[in-house]
């Protein structure tokens, strides 16, 4: 357990809507991490199935948990309530049908305390519907190589959401997450800190697992909208980066690959 008498180093952040069946996997994941120096602060952004009890009752076992109920502010504002409630130094995003492997936060706080870079992300693994994962032992001692990946912007959103750890007061300084975006909100914050100088650093370690189903938005009728926004937001980063005319392709290329079928464009990983 946490030692209540300081402030933890890490804080993960969710927000939730109707997370069931999914959210209690995501939350054991965070409950079984190996570090142990953690909180997480989940935002109930007006669920009216289950949900919000549940959390109430994860709230009562484990004080490491705190939940705020909201009657549905928007994902923006309810990522930013989380962040700004949080107490760590550095904050780690966990989507609430996705995985984190236990070794997650061992690996990452390491990483991050050794290079003290601003940003880290890693691999990412694709799990479907029910599927589960089997994480792999990381064994002893970690690697602390990082690549930095900020110019990828400008060919697409090359940061694992579900997998970031950043310092908090990075994200403060930038203005936390757009309230005005529907969608893409991770892409334009890492723009943003971009802009303002940190870089964003990846490890090689796979340490979470994207769970693609069909109640995503994504996924859904809403997948051309989605698409569209996310091209005019890059042809911006490109503009505004000055990547300059190699990277003018980029936005339409994503747009088309974007149109495929989902199992041509998402790996299984079991």
């Amino acid at each position: 357990m946490m030692d209540k008498s300081r402030d933890p180093l890490v804080s993960f952040y969710m927000t939730v809507r109707n997370g069931l069946p999914f959210l209690p996997g995501s939350i054991e994941s965070i409950r079984k991490q190996t570090y142990s120096n953690w909180e997480a602060v989940i935002v109930d952004d007006g669920s009216f199935d289950n949900t919000l009890e549940y959390l109430r009752e994860v709230e009562k076992i484990d004080p490491r948990f705190r939940v705020i109920a909201t009657d549905g502010v928007g994902r923006g504002k309810a990522l930013n309530m989380a962040i700004e409630s949080a107490r760590g130094e550095y904050v780690a995003n966990l989507d609430s049908d996705d995985l984190s492997h236990p070794q997650r936060l061992e690996v990452q706080v390491s990483i991050l305390l050794a290079t003290k870079c601003s940003l880290l992300y890693s691999e990412t693994s694709y799990i479907h519907d029910d599927d589960d994962i089997e994480w792999p032992h990381l064994s002893q001692p970690i690697s602390h190589h990082v690549e930095d990946v900020s110019m990828d912007l400008m060919k697409r959103n090359p940061v694992s959401h579900i997998s970031v750890i950043c310092q908090r007061s990075a994200i403060i300084e930038v203005g936390f997450y757009s309230e005005v975006r529907k969608s893409q909100l991770d892409y334009e914050l890492w723009f943003r800190l971009v802009k303002n100088g940190v870089a964003l650093q990846r490890t090689s370690y796979c340490l979470a697992a994207k769970r693609i189903h069909t109640a995503q938005s994504f996924e859904n009728k809403k997948r051309i909208k989605y698409l569209f926004s996310s091209m005019l937001l890059q042809n911006k980063i490109i503009s505004e980066i000055d990547g300059g005319i190699r990277y003018r392709p980029y936005p339409f290329l994503r747009f088309i690959y974007g149109l495929l079928p989902q199992k041509l464009r998402v790996r299984r990983t079991r």
